[in-house]
Order: C-alpha cells, then sequence, then structure tokens
C-alpha cells in the first residue's frame, strides 16, 4: 500500500511491483465499468471537439476539463503507481490517442524520446476510452524492453510518429497485444517500446495517456507550450523545480 494512502485499500503486491520491474508495464486493471466510462465519454467527446488554449485539442486537457482530471487523479490510478514511484507524484501532461478508422500506424518507440523532462523519470496509465482491440489497433507492448535506450531515426511516411525506434535494435517477436474494455488501464514506464497498428477497423480507438512523474524531475515548461504548470496528484513538491497549477473546476464553482 501507498506510504499515505489515508486508509485506500488499493495496493499492488510485491509481485506485481517486481514483475513492473522485470516487464517494463503492469495491468491491465479497472477504473470504471464500459457503463460508466461511457457516461464520461460524452463529455471527454465535447472537450475534444473545442478550441483549447494549450498546443492542441489532445494535449494536456486535464488542466482544463475537470472530467480529464479526475480520470487523471483516480485513485485505481494514483495509487498503484504511488507503489511503484513513491509517495510525491507529480501530473505533467497527458494526451488523447484518437486513432479514427484508417489513421497510420504509430511505430515502434520510447516515450523518453520525445520529452522535455530531465531526468526522464516518467510512469504513463493509459486508460481506454473506446474498446481498445487487435482489430482497432489496441498498443502492442515488448516486455523487458525498458532494459536498454533504443537509438531513434526518421519514420517512414506510413507511420504518425516523426521518429521511430530504430529496427535494427528492436524484436518484434514476442510482442504482446494490451486489449482493454473501456474503463480499463494498464502502466508502462518511459523505456518500454511499443506500438500501435493503422486502424483497419470500422471503430474507434480512444485512449487517454496520462503522464506522471516525481519531484525531482525538471520539466521544460516553455518546451510544452506557453502557460504550462504541473499539478502534484500525491503527496509534496519537495524539490520545487517547476511552476505548479490546480486543478480545474467546474463552471459556476
Amino acid at each position: 500500500m501507498t506510504p499515505d494512502a489515508a486508509g485506500s485499500s488499493i495496493s499492488l503486491s510485491r509481485d506485481e511491483v517486481n514483475r513492473f520491474h522485470v516487464d517494463g508495464y503492469l495491468g491491465p486493471f479497472t477504473l470504471c465499468t464500459p457503463q460508466q466510462m461511457a457516461g464520461r465519454r460524452s463529455s471527454i467527446e465535447k472537450a475534444l471537439s473545442t478550441d483549447s488554449t494549450f498546443a492542441w485539442r489532445e494535449q494536456s486537457r486535464h488542466l482544463d476539463v475537470p472530467v480529464v482530471f479526475d480520470l487523471c487523479a483516480h485513485p485505481e490510478v494514483v495509487e498503484r503507481m504511488a507503489c511503484l514511484y513513491g509517495p510525491d507524484l507529480v501530473l505533467w501532461r497527458s494526451n488523447f490517442f484518437v486513432k479514427n478508422p484508417g489513421d497510420k500506424a504509430i511505430p515502434w518507440h520510447q516515450d523518453r524520446n520525445y520529452w522535455p523532462i530531465e531526468p526522464p523519470v516518467n510512469i504513463t496509465a493509459w486508460i481506454a476510452i473506446d474498446e481498445a482491440r487487435v482489430e482497432n489497433s489496441c498498443i502492442q507492448l515488448l516486455p523487458g524492453s525498458h532494459r536498454k535506450v533504443v537509438p531513434h531515426v526518421k519514420a517512414t511516411d506510413d507511420m504518425g510518429f516523426e521518429e521511430m525506434a530504430d529496427p535494427a535494435y528492436v524484436d518484434t517477436s514476442e510482442a504482446v497485444s494490451m486489449e482493454l474494455k473501456p474503463g480499463e488501464f494498464f502502466l508502462f514506464n518511459e523505456r518500454l517500446v511499443h506500438y500501435s497498428a493503422p486502424n483497419t477497423s470500422n471503430h474507434r480507438r480512444m485512449g487517454l495517456a496520462v503522464r506522471v512523474t516525481i519531484p525531482i524531475v525538471k520539466v521544460d515548461h516553455e518546451a510544452l507550450f506557453e502557460g504550462h504548470k504541473v499539478i502534484m496528484l500525491k503527496g509534496r513538491d519537495t524539490m520545487m523545480f517547476n511552476d505548479v497549477g490546480n486543478p480545474p473546476v467546474e463552471d459556476g464553482q
């Protein structure tokens, strides 16, 4: 159990903690039922249809949309993260990944390659807003691939990112498909090599990636967008390296 979980019964076993260290990921876990996620989905879709004050509509909407922050800060997510990364947790980014029918593949990659944080320490919760199956491009993972840093090269034109892991350093023969029901999530670290195929189905796949670090990590706010701030999810900001903001509130509060 987390050190200051205030009576929370949400915890990870020693075996689960060891598995995260060995494999670089853990899950799936349940945040809510598919029916409960369906109740949130319309609010999320409304938010994604409106302009944001941030870099683009799908980034860091936890800063201005309460339903998104509530998912990022959900105890099912945060208390498990605390079992792995300690009692002080910093929410520095979130991303919606919306893959519509016909959308390109996201190449094999390590997230640390793209991020303006130092040192590059991060734990991500990938929360399924829609059902994520092989048919509509669920995330694929390479267990144990977090044990080394993989060089990245220019991606091919059929990929959705500009850079990808160098294929010479990636063995995909033991890839795991992380299929999720709406409301389920998994955890992984910044070095786990992962991928999603083109969406060849007739169904959208939407997920929310919740990016969390610890107070010793410095975030380059200017490299993200003007006015960027982090939010403390749990514990204390022991280092005060970063600009800290407050969670969003509902209109009228």
